[in-house]
């Protein structure tokens, strides 16, 4: 699931959030509640350290959405949404750091569930390309401290599960964070993943791939056949397809969105 283990990864995070002035949680537009890692919440509250929540992706909700995310969230913390594959917003995330900077020159750590797009809001910070990314889940495997501009230093830091959360592939796959080829069986959570994106865009498919089913698994044959994904005779190779939805959803290609309050509290 990733390079490094995850009681190293929650260790060398501890170390970083310990040297840092300053935090940003990076978490995914299009289920801020899943994504919001409560359990480094707890560990940054536990230290002392100020936090910036940035909803990343944000070019995948519409903007009302995301401005009530905003709200909620900011109601905690200080909050801000941004695209920064898309440069959109970034330059807020700027004014939002020097505005709750308790010192400059800062440090701050940027943490978040694997592949939320931490690196790109590093690379973005530093104006040109600096921290590695990759769409496969745990690619980051060390800090990086980077020089961002003479008053920002930036710690990238590895993605971190809380312990709960680690056998439950299901969620994880929502969350962004397990590589879906590494699964011994990704259907299981291929179809728990398509059941909770059409439960809040029950035109996601459809927008997608041009097919559409009520039944997971009929839907899943249907994306391979259309992606051609076959075994010999022509039957539908079933892993492929899952890992196929699984990777869509990662990249970005398929979407929902919902309205603070409608999953317990974020």
């Amino acid at each position: 699931m990733s390079r490094v283990s995850q009681a190293e990864a929650w260790r060398r995070v501890r170390s970083v959030l310990e040297m840092s002035d300053l935090v940003l949680e990076v978490i995914d537009s299009r289920d801020p509640v899943e994504t919001r890692n409560k359990r480094v919440e707890e560990l940054l509250n536990k230290l002392g350290k100020p936090l910036i929540i940035v909803i990343n992706k944000a070019d995948l909700v519409p903007i009302e959405v995301l401005k009530e995310w905003k709200e909620y969230l900011g109601r905690e913390h200080p909050t801000v949404f941004i695209s920064a594959k898309n440069r959109l917003g970034t330059r807020k995330l700027i004014v939002s750091i020097k505005q709750h900077a308790p010192r400059l020159p800062v440090r701050v750590s940027v943490v978040g569930y694997p592949n939320v797009g931490k690196s790109t809001i590093i690379n973005y910070l530093k104006g040109r390309h600096v921290a590695e990314t990759s769409p496969v889940p745990g690619w980051t495997i060390g800090e990086q401290v980077v020089r961002a501009k003479q008053w920002l230093i930036v710690i990238d830091t590895p993605g971190v599960i809380p312990p709960e959360e680690v056998r439950d592939e299901a969620l994880l796959i929502i969350k962004g964070a397990i590589d879906p080829t590494k699964l011994e069986d990704p259907v299981l959570p291929a179809v728990k993943l398509i059941m909770r994106i059409k439960s809040f865009n029950p035109k996601a498919f459809m927008d997608r791939y041009g097919i559409d089913a009520e039944d997971p698994m009929e839907l899943l044959e249907l994306v391979g056949r259309k992606r051609g994904l076959l075994l010999k005779g022509g039957k539908v190779n079933i892993r492929e397809a899952a890992i196929a939805v699984i990777r869509d959803w990662i990249l970005g290609k398929l979407t929902y969105y919902y309205r603070p309050g409608v999953i317990g509290n974020a």
